[in-house]
């Protein structure tokens, strides 16, 4: 193997949630040619997590600090500021190497001098090491969040903050075309096209990123693309309809059955990108964290339905209680509620659990310190007229009056293994049968550079 020699500039391709079952196949069909061309010249591992929290939110830190969820204690999106252990680009930075970190999840800095970060879309605690990100940061943080929300419209300020941050920061007519074709789509097809939206927001981010990188040539970076993600959980039973009791239909066969492949062939595109972008004297890191499989567990109620309030004060304003001082959106249909203190969270705990139906709250939630994550805990169709009551107030009223239904959204369920690649510096190609620890990829990731193991950082 040719991974523990000093190397070019290494870059980490975090494409979430990639299933090596799905890359696999396809591969063998001749559809990825970037991903065989890596596979044929790298150390390949699956990787396996025995972490307790089965989410990307979690499986990211592990694997960027080297220790598992118990020594990191990241279990929400939005938690990157509360993680202490220092990650692979801070332990870079004691040897005097820079490195760029774009969009990695739960992601923060202890070396903002030799680190530039910009955060991904979920964070509010952590910002851009660099102020001018801010306006591109928050652009895409508000598209990506409030995605399920049709009303949510970003301000004429900020739109125009973004467009003026992107014609200085890449933007290519591949993009504009791409961008243009969407919404051109979305007004003529007579399938429903929107889920490419997703597609075109990995360029717009690609574009960022590959400029950035371009301007200041780290020694190490990372890419995160999580539209692959976001359309497995979505569409794997449009994948593999065999797999599950409740059939699309032809229409959503027809609209969806090809978005997963379709998807993976796009990853591919950006491995290609970023190989030409490295060059001859730099190595690629394919790296998922985990995967997902079929999700069967709902088959039983019709599938999983996920519901969303339409406004998240105004739900809050009805429920009564002490109010947030904000809200952050992060996955599809749940969000944080910040108060102004940790009691005022505590007794939102009990202003959430009093919205019933038959005597039974339909909130669920998680607390950390003042922070109330919280989501509607329904999964099935409601009927017309069904109604939520306060049991504090004894008002009742319609549940679509404050919720709407966000979807089926949640088709397929994660899975502990991932898939870890290392580019070797000779081309060599060793595939592992052994599964790899997560957290053991942060150890190898330092050999790249001539480091052998953490305990040298800490005598350096």
């Amino acid at each position: 193997m040719g991974n523990t020699q000093p190397t070019g500039p290494v870059l980490i391709m975090e494409l979430n949630e990639l299933c090596p079952p799905v890359i696999d196949k396809l591969m063998a069909q001749g559809k990825l040619p970037n991903f065989k061309r890596l596979y044929d010249a790298a150390d390949t591992y699956v990787t396996h997590t025995d972490d307790p929290t089965l989410e990307p939110w979690v499986q990211w830190p592990s694997f960027h600090t080297g220790t598992p969820e118990a020594a990191h204690g990241a279990k929400e999106l939005d938690e990157g500021h509360l993680i202490k252990s220092p990650r692979i680009w801070d332990a870079l930075a004691e040897y005097g190497l820079d490195s760029l970190v774009f969009g990695s999840m739960n992601g923060d800095t202890q070396r903002t001098d030799m680190v530039t970060l910009i955060p991904d879309p979920w964070s509010s605690g952590v910002t851009p090491t660099d102020p001018a990100y801010e306006a591109f940061h928050k652009f895409i943080s508000f598209h990506v969040a409030e995605h399920t929300n049709p009303n949510a419209k970003p301000s004429k300020a900020d739109m125009a903050n973004f467009v003026k941050f992107m014609l200085s920061h890449g933007l290519s007519l591949g993009t504009i075309m791409s961008a243009v074709n969407q919404l051109a789509s979305e007004k003529t097809s007579s399938a429903d096209t929107k889920w490419r939206r997703a597609l075109v927001l990995d360029q717009i981010l690609w574009d960022v990123f590959a400029s950035t990188w371009k301007k200041s040539r780290p020694a190490f970076a990372t890419f995160f693309a999580n539209s692959t993600a976001f359309l497995q959980h979505r569409y794997w039973r449009h994948m593999d309809p065999d797999a599950y009791q409740v059939k699309p239909s032809d229409k959503e066969m027809a609209d969806y059955g090809q978005a997963i492949e379709n998807s993976y062939i796009h990853m591919d595109t950006l491995l290609g990108l970023a190989r030409k972008l490295v060059g001859p004297t730099g190595r690629l890191v394919l790296a998922t964290a985990l995967s997902q499989e079929a999700n069967t567990r709902y088959e039983h109620i019709g599938g999983k339905f996920v519901y969303r309030p339409h406004n998240f004060g105004g739900l809050f304003k009805w429920a009564g209680g002490p109010q947030p001082v904000s809200f952050e959106p992060v996955m599809t249909h749940q969000a944080w509620a910040t108060f102004g203190t940790e009691a005022e969270a505590i007794e939102a705990e009990k202003t959430l659990n009093a919205l019933q139906s038959n005597g039974k709250s339909i909130m669920q939630w998680r607390r950390t310190d003042n922070r109330v994550m919280f989501w509607c805990g329904l999964i099935s169709r409601t009927e017309p007229g069904f109604q939520v009551t306060n049991a504090t107030t004894g008002e009742a009223v319609d549940f679509s009056d404050l919720f709407m239904l966000v979807g089926q959204v949640n088709n397929s369920q994660h899975c502990r293994d991932g898939s870890f690649w290392i580019e070797s510096a000779d081309s060599s190609a060793t595939h592992h049968d052994q599964k790899l620890p997560l957290e053991n990829a942060h150890d190898m990731l330092l050999n790249m550079f001539g480091v052998e193991a953490p305990g040298q950082l800490m005598s350096a």
